[in-house]
């Protein structure tokens, strides 16, 4: 858990990147995962910029696989991927999205100083408890209700019974039957 989640993406060589070849608008995309990155708390250049290559790496493999889709959305997704990445490692859960949730509510609701630091890589300090400790519960509790069965009567069935019990009486099959008894 002690160095983020660069450790486990510095093992991606992707040579369109070292050719400056890539299919995408590079600047645009950087632009547009910047202005997440800010938005989700990250003020610091240095964090920012680390972050922001690790989401650049997974884009442009993203690319080279043939699965980028809209670069400036892929941006967006890439950061918040990164950021799923990093508080599942920390906090050493199996993608409940319950807890996910939850711990990704405690970073960003400013309960806890210095995770932009430890998510970018940059701060040796583990932080699970603090986001533990600060990690709302869901409210209300699932509680799963079972429903009745309901017969749903559509206008246009009433009318065809009715139209068809008419045709009946005009051809005289159901009308005398039912009328003599």
């Amino acid at each position: 858990m002690g160095e983020g989640v660069a450790a486990s993406l510095a093992a991606i060589d992707l040579p369109g990147a070292a050719s400056g070849h890539s299919a995408f608008d590079r600047r645009a995309a950087e632009r547009r995962a910047r202005g997440y990155l800010r938005a989700l708390g990250v003020s610091r250049e240095s964090e920012s910029q680390a972050l922001l290559e690790q989401a650049m790496k997974r884009m442009e493999l993203r690319a080279a696989l043939g699965r980028l889709g809209e670069p400036l959305e892929a941006a967006v997704e890439e950061v918040h991927a990164l950021l799923d990445q990093w508080l599942l490692s920390e906090l050493g859960l199996n993608a409940d999205p319950d807890a996910l949730s939850a711990a990704r509510a405690a970073v960003l609701g400013g309960d806890v100083p210095g995770w932009t630091a430890r998510w970018a890589g940059l701060s040796g300090e583990p932080l699970a408890e603090r986001i533990r400790a600060a990690r709302v519960t869901a409210v209300p509790e699932p509680a799963p209700l079972q429903m009745e069965p309901s017969r749903i009567e559509l206008c246009c069935y009433r009318l065809g019974l009715r139209l068809i019990a008419k045709i009946g009486r005009l051809l005289g099959l159901r009308g005398k039957r039912a009328s003599s008894g």
